[in-house]
């Protein structure tokens, strides 16, 4: 460990999949920034998301604390003003905070218009606030209306565009080309990833030795719509993507929601009748998906440079991930929701520190959402606080080969779908549970990675499949909320 408090940026990308990336194994997309970070830092390969939604997911790694006991099941559910968090833990021990982009810890969309409006009187322990959302409201809004009025009149439409679409019924929907698909005619110096990047590197060359900074760096993109500007939305020729992960009838053993959802009939915002898409179709939500990663990727190159410029590189660890994936035609269905495919609940998550962070490593161990708290800590010399339930990863980077989770726990409580939810997923096997079904998940991660076929009724796994009921069971008991603490013995 450091003798130094290293100033901190955690990056997250909203709905980004772990695979969209090179250093993941995609050779199709260019992300050589991202990719910088992985040569230079460690990656990790089994790396998971506690919820497959934004909300859930992005509190979690706020907390370290599972959805269950932070109390944010689903998107529309405030995070607790009693919740301890990495931004108020960091701040009471010197560091400066800073919320960057899109925060989505309580409800978005309007009629807010600030996504702190409805945020407590200590902003979850942020000192410096830029936050955007989904919709493009907020400061970002203001600040666009002022810098670029052409663009901006283009971005307040994309915004109430998105609202709108996500309000309609399956009959309303624009079903006038690929699903929340558009082309783009802003300025990309005005898109809001350039914005966010902006308020990223004005914190770097504000910051002083004197105080290290701690900074929740969270990118709106690649979340849908689905709407790159040039010369991003043509870098990429759909016809010339990988086709999606997919096989004849995959959803016949899968429970009724996947079958729904593929002919909109789920109860997601999101209904489409994916049938009808062709393969180019499929291409170009894929390659608008791509290009808005690699604008993500140009911006987080120039984050990366105003850290060399400022002398702050070697003193600035920095943590990549998402706050879950998307399906992007994978098994004939879009977006995210209840269906906790890799592609959706496997996360990137690359670490960063010269000097003290492994180069050019990956490991194999099971980590989760939860544990990024406790490892930002550990290297900020902060201890965590009570009621934090994951592990730090720091043992892993250090070479600590029994360190890491035999598997990781994601949950799903929606009651819009009617669904209550929890997947165990380890090196080789996953289960899914139904609360109150007889219907579940089973699959040999092994022998079928693409998780086409679901083994819950195979007699051969039996005993596989009792093996991991025991093993949910266990997770399920040991993750009870150890808060509130315990001060007597009577």
């Amino acid at each position: 460990m450091a003798d130094r408090r290293p100033n901190i940026i955690l990056f997250m990308c909203d709905q980004l999949r772990f695979d969209a990336l090179g250093c993941y194994g995609n050779n199709q997309i260019h992300t050589p920034h991202i990719d910088s970070l992985a040569l230079n830092g460690s990656t990790f390969d089994n790396h998971f998301v506690q919820n497959p939604v934004c909300s859930p997911s992005r509190c979690t790694v706020l907390t370290g604390r599972y959805p269950k006991n932070h109390g944010t099941r689903d998107n529309g559910i405030p995070l607790r003003d009693s919740e301890i968090t990495l931004a108020e833990t960091l701040r009471d021990n010197g560091y400066r905070t800073a919320a960057i982009g899109k925060m989505h810890i309580t409800t978005q969309f309007v009629p807010k218009e600030d996504e702190q409006e409805d945020w407590p009187e200590d902003n979850y322990g942020f000192d410096i606030i830029h936050t955007t959302c989904d919709c493009k409201t907020g400061e970002y809004l203001d600040w666009l209306k002022a810098a670029s009025p052409e663009d901006y009149e283009e971005v307040k439409m994309q915004g109430e565009r998105k609202a709108k679409e996500d309000r309609a019924s399956a009959a309303d929907k624009d079903t006038g080309g690929p699903p929340q698909v558009y082309p783009s005619g802003i300025n990309p110096s005005y898109h809001q990833s350039h914005w966010i990047a902006d308020r990223m590197i004005d914190l770097i060359e504000e910051s002083g030795p004197d105080q290290p900074f701690f900074a929740y760096c969270s990118f709106v993109d690649p979340h849908h719509p689905f709407d790159p500007p040039k010369p991003y939305g043509d870098m990429y020729d759909p016809d010339a993507l990988e086709v999606p992960v997919r096989m004849e009838g995959e959803l016949l053993d899968k429970p009724p929601h996947f079958r729904k959802a593929l002919t909109a009939r789920g109860f997601s915002n999101e209904k489409y009748d994916y049938r009808k898409l062709t393969d180019h179709q499929w291409g170009q939500i894929k390659a608008a998906y791509y290009g808005m990663i690699t604008l993500i990727d140009d911006n987080i190159g120039r984050i990366l440079d105003a850290l060399r410029e400022n002398g702050l590189e070697k003193d600035t660890l920095i943590l990549f991930t998402n706050d879950h994936g998307e399906l992007l035609g994978d098994h004939g269905l879009l977006f995210k929701g209840p269906f906790h495919y890799d592609c959706i609940i496997k996360a990137p998550m690359i670490i960063k520190w010269t000097g003290v962070v492994p180069q050019g490593s990956r490991y194999s161990q099971v980590t989760e959402h939860v544990d990024i708290m406790p490892t930002l800590l550990e290297y900020a010399g902060v201890r965590p606080p009570y009621g934090v339930q994951g592990c730090s990863m720091a043992p892993i980077l250090r070479g600590d080969k029994g360190a890491g989770k035999e598997y990781a726990m994601t949950e799903f409580n929606c009651y819009d779908w009617g669904l209550s939810v929890k997947t165990l997923t380890g090196r080789n096997y996953k289960l899914t549970y139904y609360a109150g079904e007889e219907y579940g998940e089973l699959y040999d991660r092994n022998l079928d990675p693409e998780e086409f076929k679901n083994l819950w009724d195979d007699e051969a796994y039996g005993a596989v499949k009792a093996y991991m009921m025991k093993k949910l069971m266990d997770r399920i008991i040991e993750t009870e909320d150890p808060l509130p603490l315990r001060i007597g013995k009577y």
